[in-house]
């Protein structure tokens, strides 16, 4: 259910944010290519080429977003 809310708020804003653990994530699209970062360390973005990717491929403590759905709040 999170997933899907994040693809939803992604595709129709281009940008989400969110909250897992502790820390306020950001995924954002820029030159087409997505970025997913910790708002904490904005200087450590990773790339990924769609937010499929992007869900899959970012991981939090080796556990990708998918994984880590039902630890996602805050979704906006």
């Amino acid at each position: 259910m999170n997933i899907e809310k994040i693809k939803a708020l992604f595709n129709q804003k281009g940008e989400v944010h969110f909250k897992l653990y502790s820390l306020e994530y950001t995924i954002i699209k820029e030159n087409d290519e997505i970025l997913v970062y910790a708002d904490l360390y904005a200087t450590r973005k990773q790339n990924y080429k769609t937010i499929e990717d992007a869900l899959n491929y970012f991981t939090v403590y080796n556990e990708s977003l998918i994984e880590n759905e039902n630890r996602i709040i805050n979704i906006i």
